[in-house]
């Protein structure tokens, strides 16, 4: 990882901190892990500022091994975080919508097929409440990506979360 991946993940993780310590109350912290597709998982911070308000960062790794006769394989990597305006409709179904922001960083293993894009985008998801501490949610995001590539299409993940 380069030394600007190093510094953007550091400021994203500070920003993050700070936001929290000076806006929330008695947050309320949990962890969880999203599944985009066969090769995809992403762990989620999520962290509730208020009732209806909630701060979700965000770190992914995915590594695929191709064609391991010639080498040829994908990595990425993906941090950033989300910001997520709550909505109960029921006392056990939560929907949410909001906006994220996150770099995505790839090497693909072929020659000089690596760069870093700068994503951001609408989401939006639900949560079912399994019980006090577990939600099963579906998410929907939109991604604009600029960077060493533009990028434009949509992620739809399921997502298991635990609060304590």
């Amino acid at each position: 990882m380069n030394r600007f991946m190093l510094k953007t993940v550091a400021t994203v993780a500070l920003v993050g901190a700070l936001s929290t310590a000076a806006v929330a109350d008695e947050p309320q912290f949990g962890l969880g892990v999203g599944v985009a597709g066969q090769n995809s998982a992403t762990l989620r911070g999520t962290i509730s500022l208020e009732d209806n308000m909630r701060v979700e960062p965000y770190f992914g790794f995915s590594y695929q091994d191709k064609n391991p006769s010639n080498g040829n394989s994908e990595t990425t990597l993906d941090v950033g975080s989300a910001l997520h305006m709550m909505q109960p409709i029921s006392s056990v179904l939560t929907a949410y919508y909001g906006g994220f922001a996150g770099i995505h960083n790839y090497d693909y293993g072929t020659g000089n097929n690596s760069g870093t894009i700068f994503n951001f985008g609408p989401v939006a998801g639900v949560e079912y409440a399994l019980d006090k501490q577990f939600t099963l949610g579906a998410e929907m995001r939109f991604n604009l990506g600029f960077g060493d590539e533009t990028t434009l299409g949509t992620e739809s993940s399921v997502l298991l979360r635990y609060y304590f």
